[in-house]
Order: C-alpha cells, then structure tokens, then sequence
C-alpha cells in the first residue's frame, strides 16, 4: 500500500505551480496594458502550463493506475496546447529579442514608425506567437501515434510516431526556432556593445516606452530561459531520435486505426516527474524575479495582500486608496513597453504645449497682454484697440489655429524687434524673421517699457522648441 501513497513531488508540485502563476499575473496583466504582445504570450504560456501542472497532479496524484480516470476529453486539449507550446514559447522568446534589436537598429531609427513598418512588426509577432503554435496544433495528429499516454503526476503526455514524420513537424522546429532567437539575442549583444556609450539616449530617443531598466530587464528576462530552453531542446531532440530508430515507413492508416488510437496507456513512475514539468515553475519565478519589483506590479501586490487581510501583520502595506504614486495616463507604466502607441505620443505632445503655454499665461499675462504698446502697428489690421481674448478662447486657438496666430503674431509683435534677430520658437507662434524684415523699436517713451519687457519675453520663450 507504501506504493499508492502520494509522493513528495506530487505535492510540491502543485504548491510551485500555485505560486508562479500568483506571481505571474501581475506582469501579465501589465504587459497586456502596454500592448507587448510577445511578453504577454510568454507568460500566458508559463501561466498556462502551470495550470496544466496542478491539474495533472491532483487528478493523478498516485501510482495507482486501476483508479485512475482515463482523461477523456481534457487530455484531448492538454496535448494540443503543450504541442503549441513547444513553439510556442522559443517563438516569443525569438519576437522579443527581435523588438529589441530593432531598438538599438540606429540605421533604421524613426520618431513615429511608418504604417508598413507597424504592420511589418505586427505580422512577425502575430507569425511567431500565434500563426506558428497554431499549425503545430493542426499538424498535431499527422505524428500523433495515439490520443495520449497518461503517466503518475505527469499526467496527460504526447505520443510521438517512431517515424522521420515527428523528426519534420514537432521535433526540429523548437530547436530551429531557438536558433532565430539566439541570432536576434546576439545582435542585441553586439549593439549594445557599439552603443554602450549613448546606449540610454538611443532608449530615450527610439520609438518605443522602454527605459534602459525595463530593456535590461526584458533582455535578460529573455536571455536566461533562452539559456535554459536552448540547449534543453536540443537534448531532447536528440533522445527522441535515439529511442525511435530504427524509424518505420509512415502510414497514416496504421497509426489512426481504431484500436491503437482510442488505446490509452498508463505508467506509474513511483513518485517522479518529468523535468519538462519543472520548467514552466522555474519561468514562473524567473518572471517576477524580473518584474516583480517595478512600481506597478507593487503596488498591485500590496492591493491583493491588503484585501487578504495582511495588512494587520505587514504595516508596510497600505490601502488602495493611495493614489500618490499612481502615474498620470500620459506617462507609461514602469512595466516594460516594447511598441510606443502614436495616440500616447500625439497626448504627450498635446499636453507639452499646453503646459509650455499654460506657463507662459500664469508668468507673464495672456498674449494681448503682451500685445499692449503697439497700437500704432496695429491699425494696418484693425481700428481701434485690439480687443482682448478670454484665457480659455485663447488657448485652443493658439494650438490649432497657428496659421492665423502666425500671421496676427507676423504683423503686431514680431515687427516691433529693433536690431537684429535670430529664430524665435514659442509655443503657439513660431516665426523665423530675417535682420533685414525687422522695423525699428517703438519711437514713442510710454512704449519703450513695455517694448522691452515684450522683447525680454520673446527672449525667454525662444529656448521653449515645440515642433507642430
């Protein structure tokens, strides 16, 4: 009866599985919010068979094969996405070192990335990370010798054909797809390396939210489970060739006939595990060890453990009403963001001009304050005294009517520069006046104050460079 008592392994098994994928979410969670969609298929992946780890374990937790259920059905699914899986991961782990390497791509380096590159980027993530797990879905039962085979802890496991058939769909592609991984892991070395001194300011300048933290801690996120995958599956791929030769010729009549294909066959393994089933555990911890510790995933951590109560033990943790660190919708999460959003960069844009103009209002007045002292060049646009502009009709109009401000600007104030002068940028008038457009300075006493204080804010808000 010693045999049929659960095992060590059975029970630590479930407990790690537990605990990655607790650990886990919140960088899922925060990846999915910043768009990074080879990041978030990595961890769904972990995530995932983690969940197929503490299933297997508590429905088979013993040698006992004569009670064991025959899996029916959630086998069926099981196998299918740990087929995915295979790719799966090394095709995320292959898209990720790729954005990464982009980033550093000086040569090809834009502001906003055109719509063809979007697109191009998009269709090699969504090729690696989805299209490819799903044609080793669908390949799946080309190779599949039978349904399942149902071993003690393990639980649900692929039958391979002993045939050069599972060498071409399932065994060499993981492997092959490692490879592009490791050849994009060391372009990101090599560059970072050519760039080592201006490494920061290419980060800051590219077209992505990264920071050089969250681009070192993605890399090297990435870089260890690539350490870790690579020459694992090269390992198995080589003991699958071995334990199958001599290989038999196909038949896909022989290994889908009625009876081999519905038999389902089981293996007590007295207590041990597969080392595969260890691996998404280790990714899991590898993953918040990473992650875990950037200001979001914190405070989504404090969150949970507040509402469980332990806060009455930690006094570090506080409620979740604190909003003092939460950062403004404008500003990206401290996770990592591999593709910047062009919306987030047009609002932050929009709110740089804003601000800079806001600035310019509460220092110095509205712009017509400016404006007084100059109604002697002001009568070639209107009669009369300039009528003022309320500070909210200003501002709107001073964003996106720059047009007609320009050319107000061109006529009134620009003109009463005396002396040579050099660009002026500004917020909402920009204007590049020659030496030789420039009239001469007020005539009259009374303006002369005002003129030079008028001059002296120009001055000022001509290191302000917005570019509309």
């Amino acid at each position: 009866m010693d045999t049929y008592h659960r095992r060590p392994q059975a029970v630590v098994l479930p407990i790690l599985s537990s605990l990655s994928i607790a650990l886990a979410i919140p960088p899922l969670i925060l990846h999915g919010k910043n768009r990074n969609f080879p990041a978030t298929t990595l961890i769904f992946w972990s995530i995932l068979l983690n969940l197929f780890n503490i299933i297997n374990s508590l429905i088979w937790p013993t040698d006992d094969v004569k009670s064991w259920w025959d899996g029916a059905g959630l086998c069926d699914i099981e196998v299918k996405f740990m087929a995915a899986g295979y790719v799966g991961i090394p095709g995320s782990l292959a898209c990720i070192f790729r954005s990464l390497a982009i980033v550093l791509d000086t040569d090809r380096a834009t502001l906003v990335p055109s719509k063809g590159q979007r697109w191009r980027n998009q269709f090699v993530e969504i090729l690696f990370c989805v299209a490819v797990p799903a044609i080793a879905m669908i390949t799946h039962i080309i190779w599949q010798r039978s349904r399942y085979l149902l071993f003690a802890i393990s639980g649900c496991v692929n039958n391979f054909d002993e045939s050069w058939v599972s060498l071409v769909f399932a065994w060499i592609w993981p492997p092959i797809i490692c490879l592009i991984a490791a050849y994009y892991c060391c372009l990101v070395l090599i560059r970072v390396h050519k760039y080592r001194s201006d490494f920061a300011n290419i980060i800051r300048a590219s077209s992505s939210n990264l920071s050089k933290s969250r681009f070192l801690r993605l890399f090297f996120l990435a870089l260890s489970m690539l350490i870790c995958i690579l020459p694992l599956q090269g390992y198995v791929v080589y003991n699958d060739i071995r334990l199958s030769l001599p290989w038999h010729s196909y038949s896909w009549s022989e290994i889908h006939n009625e009876g081999a294909w519905h038999t389902i066959v089981k293996y007590p393994i007295d207590g041990t595990v597969f080392f595969d089933r260890w691996t998404p555990v280790a990714s899991g911890f590898m993953i918040f060890i990473f992650f875990g510790f950037g200001r979001d995933a914190t405070r989504m951590y404090r969150t949970v453990f507040w509402y469980l109560g332990l806060s009455y033990c930690f006094s570090s943790i506080e409620p979740p009403t604190d909003t003092n660190n939460t950062p403004s919708p404008g500003h990206a999460s401290t996770a990592t963001t591999l593709v910047g959003s062009i919306g987030s960069r047009a609002r932050s844009l929009f709110s740089r001009q804003k601000e800079s103009v806001a600035t310019f209002i509460s220092t110095h007045g509205t712009y017509n304050d400016l404006e007084k002292g100059t109604s002697s060049h002001l009568s070639r646009h209107s009669s009369g005294k300039l009528t003022k502009k309320s500070r909210w009709s200003s501002l709107p109009w001073s964003l996106f009517n720059r047009r007609q401000t320009r050319q107000d600007i061109d006529g009134t104030l620009l003109t009463d520069l005396a002396g040579p002068s050099q660009t002026v940028c500004t917020n909402a008038w920009a204007s590049r006046r020659d030496s030789r457009e420039v009239s001469s300075g007020p005539t009259s006493p009374e303006l002369d104050k005002d003129f030079i204080h008028v001059r002296q804010v120009i001055s000022q808000q001509s290191e302000v460079r917005v570019q509309v």
